[in-house]
Protein backbone atom coordinates (compact mmCIF):
# COMPACT_ATOMS: atom_id res chain seq x y z
CA UNK A 1 0.00 0.00 0.00
CA UNK A 2 1.00 3.45 -0.80
CA UNK A 3 0.76 6.44 1.67
CA UNK A 4 1.00 10.26 0.52
CA UNK A 5 2.77 12.29 2.81
CA UNK A 6 3.21 16.39 2.62
CA UNK A 7 4.53 18.04 -0.66
CA UNK A 8 2.99 14.78 -2.97
CA UNK A 9 5.59 12.64 -1.89
CA UNK A 10 4.04 8.89 -2.88
CA UNK A 11 6.04 6.66 -0.19
CA UNK A 12 5.55 3.12 -1.09
CA UNK A 13 7.65 1.06 1.46
CA UNK A 14 11.14 2.54 1.20
CA UNK A 15 10.63 4.05 -2.10
CA UNK A 16 9.66 7.73 -2.31
CA UNK A 17 8.54 9.07 -5.07
CA UNK A 18 7.86 13.29 -5.58
CA UNK A 19 5.66 15.93 -6.64
CA UNK A 20 4.92 15.41 -10.60
CA UNK A 21 6.36 11.61 -10.29
CA UNK A 22 4.04 11.65 -7.46
CA UNK A 23 0.57 12.15 -9.39
CA UNK A 24 1.45 10.04 -11.96
CA UNK A 25 2.45 7.22 -9.85
CA UNK A 26 -0.82 7.54 -8.50
CA UNK A 27 -2.78 8.30 -11.62
CA UNK A 28 -1.05 4.80 -13.41
CA UNK A 29 -1.76 3.11 -10.11
CA UNK A 30 -5.66 4.34 -9.78
CA UNK A 31 -6.02 3.48 -14.31
CA UNK A 32 -4.70 -0.34 -13.35
CA UNK A 33 -7.14 -0.55 -10.69
CA UNK A 34 -9.84 0.18 -12.93
CA UNK A 35 -9.02 -1.66 -15.52
CA UNK A 36 -8.82 -4.53 -12.91
CA UNK A 37 -12.24 -3.81 -12.14
CA UNK A 38 -13.55 -3.97 -15.98
CA UNK A 39 -12.00 -7.20 -16.44
CA UNK A 40 -14.36 -10.20 -17.28
CA UNK A 41 -14.76 -13.41 -19.00
CA UNK A 42 -14.27 -11.92 -22.49
CA UNK A 43 -11.34 -10.25 -21.86
CA UNK A 44 -9.69 -13.41 -20.71
CA UNK A 45 -7.70 -14.01 -24.06
CA UNK A 46 -7.07 -17.83 -23.98
CA UNK A 47 -9.20 -20.19 -22.78
CA UNK A 48 -9.00 -24.05 -22.71
CA UNK A 49 -11.55 -26.51 -24.87
CA UNK A 50 -11.65 -29.88 -25.16
CA UNK A 51 -13.14 -32.03 -28.24
CA UNK A 52 -16.25 -34.72 -28.64
CA UNK A 53 -17.19 -36.04 -31.85
CA UNK A 54 -15.50 -32.72 -33.55
CA UNK A 55 -17.24 -30.32 -31.36
CA UNK A 56 -15.10 -27.34 -29.40
CA UNK A 57 -16.15 -27.25 -25.56
CA UNK A 58 -14.74 -24.30 -23.14
CA UNK A 59 -14.37 -25.00 -20.27
CA UNK A 60 -15.58 -22.55 -17.47
CA UNK A 61 -12.34 -20.48 -15.79
CA UNK A 62 -12.47 -21.84 -12.09
CA UNK A 63 -12.38 -25.27 -12.98
CA UNK A 64 -9.63 -27.80 -12.06
CA UNK A 65 -8.66 -30.05 -14.67
CA UNK A 66 -6.45 -32.84 -14.96
CA UNK A 67 -5.42 -34.40 -17.99
CA UNK A 68 -5.52 -38.66 -16.77
CA UNK A 69 -3.38 -41.49 -18.13
CA UNK A 70 -5.22 -44.27 -19.71
CA UNK A 71 -6.00 -47.37 -17.20
CA UNK A 72 -7.71 -50.05 -16.83
CA UNK A 73 -11.59 -49.79 -16.55
CA UNK A 74 -13.86 -51.38 -13.96
CA UNK A 75 -17.33 -51.55 -15.56
CA UNK A 76 -20.22 -51.56 -13.44
CA UNK A 77 -22.99 -53.88 -13.92
CA UNK A 78 -26.22 -52.20 -14.56
CA UNK A 79 -24.90 -48.87 -15.02
CA UNK A 80 -26.43 -46.06 -16.74
CA UNK A 81 -25.77 -45.85 -20.16
CA UNK A 82 -23.16 -42.71 -19.72
CA UNK A 83 -20.90 -44.52 -17.36
CA UNK A 84 -18.07 -46.14 -19.21
CA UNK A 85 -17.18 -47.42 -15.99
CA UNK A 86 -15.10 -46.43 -12.41
CA UNK A 87 -11.56 -45.80 -12.24
CA UNK A 88 -9.27 -45.28 -8.70
CA UNK A 89 -7.86 -41.72 -8.63
CA UNK A 90 -5.27 -41.42 -5.42
CA UNK A 91 -7.45 -43.71 -4.33
CA UNK A 92 -10.81 -41.80 -5.04
CA UNK A 93 -12.97 -43.93 -6.79
CA UNK A 94 -14.56 -41.88 -10.10
CA UNK A 95 -17.35 -42.53 -12.41
CA UNK A 96 -16.04 -41.84 -16.13
CA UNK A 97 -18.45 -40.12 -18.54
CA UNK A 98 -18.61 -41.16 -22.62
CA UNK A 99 -19.39 -37.57 -23.23
CA UNK A 100 -20.50 -39.21 -27.09
CA UNK A 101 -23.16 -40.44 -25.06
CA UNK A 102 -23.92 -37.35 -23.65
CA UNK A 103 -23.79 -35.62 -26.70
CA UNK A 104 -26.11 -38.80 -28.29
CA UNK A 105 -23.62 -39.26 -30.80
CA UNK A 106 -23.27 -41.90 -33.52
CA UNK A 107 -20.23 -42.49 -32.55
CA UNK A 108 -21.65 -44.45 -29.35
CA UNK A 109 -23.17 -47.03 -32.34
CA UNK A 110 -20.20 -47.98 -33.77
CA UNK A 111 -17.78 -47.88 -30.53
CA UNK A 112 -16.10 -51.55 -29.72
CA UNK A 113 -16.24 -52.56 -26.11
CA UNK A 114 -12.67 -51.69 -25.28
CA UNK A 115 -13.03 -48.13 -27.68
CA UNK A 116 -10.83 -46.39 -24.79
CA UNK A 117 -7.49 -48.81 -25.98
CA UNK A 118 -8.23 -48.40 -29.43
CA UNK A 119 -5.87 -46.54 -31.27
CA UNK A 120 -7.99 -45.84 -34.58
CA UNK A 121 -10.30 -43.81 -31.94
CA UNK A 122 -7.57 -42.83 -29.57
CA UNK A 123 -9.80 -41.42 -26.19
CA UNK A 124 -8.27 -39.23 -23.39
CA UNK A 125 -9.32 -38.86 -20.01
CA UNK A 126 -9.91 -35.91 -18.21
CA UNK A 127 -10.92 -35.07 -14.09
CA UNK A 128 -12.76 -31.98 -13.42
CA UNK A 129 -13.55 -30.74 -10.36
CA UNK A 130 -16.17 -28.46 -9.85
CA UNK A 131 -16.45 -26.43 -7.09
CA UNK A 132 -20.49 -27.27 -6.29
CA UNK A 133 -19.68 -31.13 -7.70
CA UNK A 134 -17.44 -34.23 -6.44
CA UNK A 135 -14.80 -34.78 -8.95
CA UNK A 136 -15.95 -36.76 -12.19
CA UNK A 137 -13.85 -38.04 -15.16
CA UNK A 138 -14.79 -37.40 -18.79
CA UNK A 139 -13.69 -39.64 -22.20
CA UNK A 140 -13.09 -37.06 -24.48
CA UNK A 141 -11.63 -37.28 -28.06
CA UNK A 142 -8.52 -34.55 -27.85
CA UNK A 143 -6.33 -33.80 -24.45
CA UNK A 144 -7.70 -29.61 -23.98
CA UNK A 145 -6.18 -27.28 -25.96
CA UNK A 146 -5.95 -23.27 -25.80
CA UNK A 147 -7.94 -20.66 -28.13
CA UNK A 148 -7.58 -16.94 -28.15
CA UNK A 149 -10.98 -16.00 -27.56
CA UNK A 150 -11.07 -13.13 -28.87
CA UNK A 151 -10.57 -14.18 -32.52
CA UNK A 152 -14.26 -15.39 -31.86
CA UNK A 153 -17.44 -13.79 -31.78
CA UNK A 154 -20.47 -14.25 -30.47
CA UNK A 155 -23.25 -16.25 -32.41
CA UNK A 156 -26.76 -16.64 -30.98
CA UNK A 157 -27.05 -19.83 -29.47
CA UNK A 158 -29.68 -22.31 -31.34
CA UNK A 159 -32.33 -23.45 -29.75
CA UNK A 160 -31.80 -27.25 -30.67
CA UNK A 161 -28.44 -26.98 -28.11
CA UNK A 162 -28.69 -28.68 -24.46
CA UNK A 163 -29.64 -26.73 -21.99
CA UNK A 164 -25.68 -27.03 -20.52
CA UNK A 165 -24.38 -25.16 -23.52
CA UNK A 166 -24.68 -21.15 -22.34
CA UNK A 167 -22.90 -19.25 -25.26
CA UNK A 168 -21.76 -20.69 -28.97
CA UNK A 169 -18.71 -18.64 -30.30
CA UNK A 170 -17.18 -18.91 -33.87
CA UNK A 171 -15.13 -17.60 -36.27
CA UNK A 172 -14.29 -18.27 -40.09
CA UNK A 173 -12.80 -21.73 -38.98
CA UNK A 174 -14.48 -22.94 -35.58
CA UNK A 175 -17.11 -22.76 -33.51
CA UNK A 176 -16.89 -23.62 -29.74
CA UNK A 177 -19.33 -24.00 -26.94
CA UNK A 178 -19.42 -22.41 -23.66
CA UNK A 179 -20.14 -24.96 -21.20
CA UNK A 180 -21.68 -24.56 -17.95
CA UNK A 181 -20.37 -27.81 -16.26
CA UNK A 182 -22.73 -27.38 -13.23
CA UNK A 183 -25.52 -27.78 -14.96
CA UNK A 184 -24.25 -30.85 -17.36
CA UNK A 185 -22.86 -32.66 -14.20
CA UNK A 186 -26.67 -32.17 -12.86
CA UNK A 187 -27.87 -33.38 -15.77
CA UNK A 188 -25.67 -36.52 -15.39
CA UNK A 189 -26.48 -37.43 -12.06
CA UNK A 190 -30.32 -37.07 -12.43
CA UNK A 191 -29.63 -39.86 -15.54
Amino acid sequence: MHTVEKNNVVKKGNIKIESTEASSYTSILNSAIDSTKRTNKRDSINRFFYSVDGHNFLFEQDLKVENLPLTSVNKIPHAPEWCIGIISVRGIIMPIVDMHIILESELKKTKSENHYNNKEQQSHFIMIEHKQHAPIILQIDRLPETVNIKDFTYAKPLKSLPSWIERTWKNSKNKLFEVNHDELFKIIKNN
